[in-house]
């Protein structure tokens, strides 16, 4: 429920109970002067919540696209440390053999 409608909904209760021509004055001054008030804050209000929720959605795409290049960076990183692993294996092994063979000849 808006706050326009809150208010109306309230004033208009409230006149049934008003019977002197003072009250029904006092009615229509606060009518004219508030509602026209109460009407802006309810647009501001419907503008802020619209803008909000664009910003969030916003924000929210946002972070899902980070979360996913946070995640491929991630499998990259992964991957390459599996290839430097490989690499450094092949290194050794091949270190090892020259060292081997390098003793075999010595030997003879």
């Amino acid at each position: 429920m808006t706050l326009q409608r809150v208010v109306k909904h309230r004033m208009t209760l409230e006149t049934h109970n008003w019977l002197s021509s003072t009250h029904q004055e006092l009615h229509k001054i606060v009518k004219d002067e508030n509602f026209p008030i109460v009407n802006q804050v309810d647009t501001i209000v419907q503008n802020f919540e619209i803008q909000f929720l664009k910003e969030a959605a916003k924000f929210v795409g946002d972070f899902k696209s980070l979360a996913k290049d946070t995640d491929e960076s991630l499998a990259k990183h992964k991957a390459l440390e599996l290839e430097i692993k490989r690499h450094l294996r092949v290194v050794v092994s091949q270190d090892i053999m020259s060292v081997v063979q390098k003793a075999f000849v010595v030997d003879t």
